[in-house]
């Protein structure tokens, strides 16, 4: 699936039915490359979910088991804290720095969060050369 094709999904909570929040952004980590937590605009309190609280990424919609699992990304759990930054719209640069362009996407599998590819305009870059992502640029291994 692509971030872009997920951006704007409701979260509902499986207990109550409701809508809850909207996917907004997204937050990755490396080793292994992957969605670390979704950034939401919530209807309520709570403008993060991490993704072992996701139930199911739906066609649909993203679902979470009750509202309790949105957090304040504020106060996000470790290694998550001061690292919310959504990469999408960030310089992708090597670990050399040299410049590969915008991340304009990230191709990630809705069922475990593996990041399989982050593309530019003019390449993809396999998940795995993910090496970090922070408030300036996403860093990749040199392909």
């Amino acid at each position: 699936m692509l971030s872009s094709q997920a951006t704007g999904r409701p979260v509902i909570s499986l207990v109550s039915a409701e809508t809850l929040a909207t996917v907004t952004g997204y937050v990755i980590a490396p080793a292994p490359a992957r969605i670390a937590a979704l950034t939401l605009k919530s209807h309520g309190s709570g403008n993060l979910v991490t993704w072992n609280h996701i139930h199911a990424f739906g066609p649909d919609a993203v679902t979470v088991r009750a509202p309790d699992k949105l957090q304040d990304g504020k106060e996000a759990p470790q290694p998550l804290a001061g690292h919310l930054h959504d990469p999408i719209g960030k310089r992708i640069l090597t670990e050399a720095g040299q410049d590969l362009g915008t991340l304009q996407d990230i191709d990630f599998d809705e069922t475990t969060g593996h990041i399989r590819r982050l593309i530019t305009a003019g390449q993809e870059i396999p998940g795995e050369h993910l090496l970090g992502s922070g408030g300036y640029a996403v860093v990749v291994a040199a392909p």
